[in-house]
């Protein structure tokens, strides 16, 4: 699967800061909608790793003054999104770390949305 990341993030930067993280809200939820087959795992991690540029292009262009609160969850789960690529193919297989990943999963796009609105 051949992603053109730069237009891409163009087409992400253009949209406001709700839309952008209800694009990183629907990945989470993706996440945790696939982690329901064991199958889906590598689009599970491609689906990790564009939160993560999303991220990324995010964090850069909140105003830490006004934002704080924002920036830290976004950084917090940028560790988290990190944390779960280490040993992917291992957690992917195992029923029980799935289920506690689509558990993350969701209680992230939880947190991400109250700032969504």
């Amino acid at each position: 699967m051949a992603i053109n990341w730069d237009t891409l993030k163009q087409r992400y930067l253009q949209s406001d800061r709700a839309a952008q993280l209800e694009s990183i809200t629907l990945n989470l939820t993706r996440i945790q909608t696939l982690a329901n087959s064991i199958d889906d795992g590598q689009v599970a991690k491609h689906l990790v790793r564009e939160s993560q540029f999303f991220i990324e292009w995010t964090v850069p262009t909140i105003d830490l003054e006004t934002e704080i609160s924002i920036a830290t969850e976004l950084v917090n789960l940028q560790r988290e999104l990190s944390d779960w690529k280490l040993d992917w193919e291992k957690r992917w297989t195992s029923a029980e770390d799935r289920i506690s990943l689509a558990t993350k999963a969701q209680q992230w796009c939880d947190r991400l949305q109250v700032y969504a609105m």
